[in-house]
This record gives structure tokens, sequence and C-alpha cells, in this order.
């Protein structure tokens, strides 16, 4: 479901964002539908070899239609029900139930019964070319002369009934897209300068010379046109009168004779050429010497094109004599050259620029206008609510099926996370600039020293695995969120299905009774070593491990003990698995509190101690005086070679496999409504 304002979609690369965006420009675009064999799945383009054989079978016409596959997409458009004229919808509203606010049209590419013959009426093989083969090379042609699109209307209430519309008329009128491009050819051309935004002044005085432009453009069209001809007139004076001495002697060679006219030249001067090919836009100077459009930087350029492609879409959408009922507006990578300030500035701004644009006609209604931003930019996305994001997830279920895109929407996904935790994760992925939309793969760690460190324990476990599961090799993100607030993401990650290792520390404590100043006795729970713990303070293992049944979100709790004895699979969580200290050496008590000790127990020879007690004992007493940020710096720069302690080793090596497949009641791809 596409919101009422602003849409944004996110997700990796590959995902299907820009394939979303082509969906709507192939079936309802300008450029009418371009579809390709390759368009068509692995699976139905099979089909159309079945096909043809049933018809060499002699199967009836319909039976060979009906095997054929089809390209469709099917809308669904929210309205008013007390609204009296429902303009362009009213054809698509079929059903009979009063109650229903709902209208279904599809759009199908498919043949008919007549363009049968022209789709299956291949020629036989050429000799030493497989009959397959030569089949599907002639699909490419005649696939385009059979094939067209097709519009219908269906009842909400009863899929049987439909109304099928001749033509596209129907559905131009009840929809309109516009596309803004990631590729907007706003570089310097090879020789001069490139003047792209000053064209769209020229589509601009179309749109406003339009019998049905709004009135008020329609009289500034008017008077731009009355002073090009103003100008034609004097042109046509004296400087055609110039041009005619220019002209060869004609009279020597018997030209004009009585039968022929005069020739004289005339200079006409047309609106539209002189804006597309004469009219620049240039930066005003200081001293009377203007900047050319191309001398500014690409980001300014970028913007200040959006912005006049906008209105040349708000101009043509008030143009219209009966405008669409909606209005959808894809706007392709708007960070393309922006720094991230004017990213957020952007995305922030759209919907108050759209007011600013629909206050300009004050007599009219409001600019009926959807946007649908796809986006690789972190900025963008988090400047966007939860409930204006679409996660689209590239999933391959199991290795005989198509890969295929979930469409995941945050307002219903984030349903079960209370409001307080939504505005949590939203202002510290905005303030962090996270990237968890975009990545393959994720850590979360708790301090500064783990994600310092991060990237060098990376190199050093990927040493010990094959190249096709090297973390290198995959886009993986690290967090940063602390112990006490890694818990809260455990929904998102889960909604995201991203493969997410959360490395946290054990953080054993254990009571001690103190005296407070009225001489009572009190007990607190304060840091200790592991052998002495008997709960843990971190918030992310307590949630992880809290059964289901128990509400007692603080007052639950779970020793030390405990926590060493699980296993790998109670560690893991669906594509979450958690990383805390566990003992170094197997078969010991080595067991460290936090990351520092732990390093200090991997890596023994790096550090001086006595070796005289307990050695994580000691190791935690030695980590207690290390400073954690230069502890982080030498051993991601200056130490060359040491040992990953071992959590951290067996959390990155699941962490470097593939994600878990998915199970099959996973949420099924959701079908997007305009609304």
């Amino acid at each position: 479901m596409l919101e009422g304002n602003s849409t944004v979609i996110v997700g990796r690369n590959n995902s299907g964002k820009t394939s979303f965006t082509d969906i709507f420009d192939r079936f309802t675009g300008e450029t009418g539908a371009r579809f390709r064999l390759e368009d068509f799945s692995v699976a139905s383009r099979e089909r159309f070899y079945n096909a043809t054989t049933l018809r060499k079978q002699g199967a009836k016409p319909e039976d060979v239609l009906a095997a054929l596959p089809t390209l469709s997409l099917t809308l669904t458009f929210r309205y008013d029900g007390a609204i009296p004229n429902l303009g362009p919808l009213s054809p698509f509203v079929i059903d009979l139930d009063v109650d229903s606010t709902a209208a279904i049209a599809r759009v199908e590419y498919r043949p008919t019964l007549a363009t049968l013959h022209t789709l299956l009426d291949i020629p036989s093989a050429p000799e030493g070319v497989e009959p397959r083969t030569h089949f599907f090379r002639s699909l490419r042609d005649t696939l385009p002369k059979a094939y067209s699109i097709h519009v219908c209307a269906i009842d909400p209430t009863d899929d049987t009934n439909r109304r099928n519309f001749e033509g596209t008329a129907a559905m131009a009128a009840l929809l309109q897209c516009n596309f803004v491009r990631a590729q907007r050819t706003l570089d310097h051309a090879k020789h001069g300068d490139a003047d792209v935004i000053g064209k769209l002044l020229s589509a601009l005085f179309k749109t406003a010379a339009a019998p049905t432009a709004a009135a008020a453009d329609q009289e500034l069209a008017a008077k731009l046109k009355a002073s090009v001809e103003d100008i034609e007139r004097n042109v046509q004076g004296d400087f055609d009168e110039m041009l005619k001495k220019l002209l060869p002697a004609m009279e020597v060679l018997g030209f004009p004779s009585l039968n022929d006219t005069e020739l004289r030249p005339e200079t006409s001067l047309n609106v539209e050429a002189l804006l597309s090919d004469h009219t620049k836009v240039v930066y005003t100077g200081t001293d009377g010497v203007h900047l050319p459009e191309g001398y500014n930087g690409l980001g300014t350029r970028n913007l200040i094109y959006m912005l006049l492609q906008l209105e040349s879409y708000h101009k043509a959408y008030r143009a219209k004599a009966t405008r669409p009922a909606t209005h959808l507006i894809f706007i392709e990578e708007p960070e393309a050259h922006l720094h991230p300030q004017m990213q957020e500035v952007f995305i922030s701004q759209l919907n108050a620029a759209i007011g600013k644009l629909s206050a300009s006609y004050p007599k009219e209604s409001a600019w009926n206008v959807q946007f649908v931003i796809t986006t690789h930019s972190p900025h963008v996305a988090n400047a966007a609510s939860f409930e204006a994001v679409r996660y689209f997830l590239n999933e391959s279920p199991n290795q005989a099926s198509t890969r295929q895109t979930k469409v995941k929407d945050f307002k219903k996904g984030m349903s079960a996370i209370s409001p307080e935790d939504q505005d949590f994760l939203h202002q510290y992925m905005t303030l962090t600039k996270c990237d968890l939309y975009f990545a393959d793969k994720a850590i979360m760690v708790e301090g500064t020293t783990e994600r310092l460190l991060m990237p060098r324990l990376c190199e050093l476990v990927d040493r010990s695995l094959d190249d096709k599961h090297k973390l290198a090799r995959q886009y993986v993100t690290c967090v940063e969120v602390g112990g006490a607030y890694a818990h809260i993401f455990y929904p998102l990650l889960d909604f995201l299905e991203l493969k997410t290792l959360v490395v946290t520390d054990l953080d054993s404590t254990k009571p001690v009774e103190k005296q407070n100043k009225k001489g009572n006795t009190i007990t607190s729970w304060e840091k200790c070593p592991v052998a002495e713990g008997q709960r843990t303070s971190n918030a992310a293992i307590k949630e992880w491990f809290r059964p289901e049944d128990s509400k007692d979100r603080d007052g639950w709790q779970i020793t030390p003990a405990e926590l060493i004895g699980k296993t790998a699979e109670e560690k893991q969580s669906g594509y979450r698995r958690i990383a805390y200290q566990i003992a170094e050496k197997p078969g010991t008590n080595m067991c460290a509190r936090s990351y520092e000790d732990a390093l200090v127990l991997a890596n023994p020879d790096r550090f001086e101690w006595p070796k005289e007690e307990d050695e994580a004992t000691e190791a935690w007493e030695i980590a207690k005086g290390l400073a954690k940020a230069d502890t982080a710096l030498r051993f991601a720069i200056r130490e060359k070679e040491w040992a990953v302690p071992r959590y951290i080793q067996e959390g990155l090596a699941w962490l470097s496999e593939p994600p878990p497949q998915p199970a099959q009641n996973l949420e099924a791809p959701a079908k997007e409504e305009a609304a």
C-alpha cells in the first residue's frame, strides 16, 4: 500500500526497486508497453513452448491461448464512498456493495485469439539449429506483434465479475504516472555546455499554451507568444530587406521570367524552438557576467532539474481536461550528486513543496499527487517515517525456485513494536545514518572498542574461511548500539530478515551489602569476575533468553553459569545469533566478562601478568587498567598477528555462511495499492 503523500522504497542491490518503477512505466507510462521476452520468468517462458506443442497436437485455440503466459499489474484504489462523483474512477466501480470503498483495476499484457497465429506460426528451424533454440529466437520478434495491453475492472467482492475496456483510454484517465530518472544527463557535453535545465522551459511553455491549461498559465503563454510575434514583425521589415540583397543575382541567368515569381527571404520565429534551442538558464553574476548553467555543481543542478521536472508534471496535470484520479510520480535515487544534508532536506521538504506548487492555483483543488521514491541512501531512507518505508527483500526460497522479491510494509510489520521503541529506533537510525536497509548482513556491537576493531576481526577470521564465504566479499554493516539497547532492534531485524550477529558482553554481577546514609543495609549488584557472578546485567542477553511466558522483563534473571552452558542452537533465533564471552579454551573455566579481558585471555603473550591466581580473574584485573580506545587502535593498527577471542570467532564464522532458508509460513509477496 502506498502512502497518501510519499512512499520510500529501500532494499539491497538487485532487490527489485528499479523494476517496480519500470512496471508502472511499461504498463501505464507515456512510452507504452515495451516488454521483451526476457521480461517473462524462466517458468513463464516454458509456457510458450508448451503452447506451441498443444497447437501442433490440434488443441482448441482457446486452450492454446490459456496456456500462454501473461504479465499483469493489479491496482487497488481506495475512495470515499460519500463522494457523489468519483470522476475517472467511476467506470472501475462495478460492485453493488454499498459498504465497499475499493475499486480494482488490472492491466494485462497478453495475446488474443486473433493474434495467436502471429505468435506461434514460426518457420521450421534451419538445418543445424536446435528447434527449441530457434523457437525462442523467433519469439523475440513475434511477441511484440501478438501481445498488447488490455484493461479491465474487477469486482472486489466477486473476482469473476469483470468489466473489459476498449483500449487504454480509461486507464490513462484513471492513473497518470511520471518519472524522474536516476540518470539525469546533467554532466558536461563533449562540446560546449549542457543546457538540459534550459530545455525544460520549452516543455513548460507547451503545457501552459494548451487550451485546457489554467487561465493564468494560458495568459502568460499568450503574452510570451505575442512578444515573439512582435519581434518577428520587426525582423520581417528592414532585416528581411537586407537579407534579400544577399540572394544571388538571378536576373543574370534569366530568372525570374515572366512566368516566375520573385524570391524573397522571410524570417519566422517559433516560441518553442526559441526556448528549446536558444534559451539558457544562467546564474546571476555581480558584474553583469552571468555564468552558464554548466558552470554550477552537479548537486545544485540536479536539485534544480528535479524541481523543474516536478513543476512541469504539475502543470501537465493541471492542463488535462479531465484530471486523473491518481497521479504517481516516481523519483529514482534523488541522492545523486547531493551531499547528505541536502538529501535529508529534499525528502523532508518534498511534501511542503507540493503545498507551495498548489498554492499558485488558489481557486483550484490541491494537487492530488503521490510520490514513490527509490533510494540507496541511508540519509534519505532514515529521514522518512517508518510508516512511509517499504522494504524490498530479494529471496530465493530454495535451489529449485526462481528468485523473487518480497515487499514488506513497515506500517504493518512494525505494529507489534511499542510507539516508544519505534521512536527510539527511528531517531537512532537517523542520527547514526544506519544502513540496515541496504546491507546483506549486520553486526551489532556494544561499544566503541568492538566497532573500531571489527574490520580487523573480520579480516583475521577470513583467513580461516574459504573464498566463497569470506566476509570481505559481503556487504556487512556494523552498528554500535550498546548492551542496554540492542534488544530493541530484535523485532526490526526479524522484520528485515537480515542475518545479524549481536556481539555483547556477559556482564557478570554479584550482590554486595552496603550501608546507606541512614545506616540501613542494602544490597547492590556490582561488577565481578565471571566465576563469582550470580547474574548478568546485560539487557540484550536477558531479553534473548527470557521465556515467552515471562512478562517481567526487569525481574527475570539468568546466571553466568547458565549462559556459558548454552548451546550454539540456543544462541540462534531465526536470522539472529548472539555472541558473548565463553570459556576461551573448551573444558576450562577461563571465561572473560567483557571484550577487553577476553582479548587478554586470547592473547596472553601480548600482556604482562603474573599468572599466580585464576587466569580469568587476573585478565579481568588487567582489563580494568586498559584504555579502551588505545587498546582498540593498538590491535587494529599496530599488532599484526593476534588471536580473535573464541566467542567472536564462532560468531563471525556463523555470520559468513548463507542466511537460513525462509520458513514456508513467512509473509508472501505483498500487493501494492495506489490509494
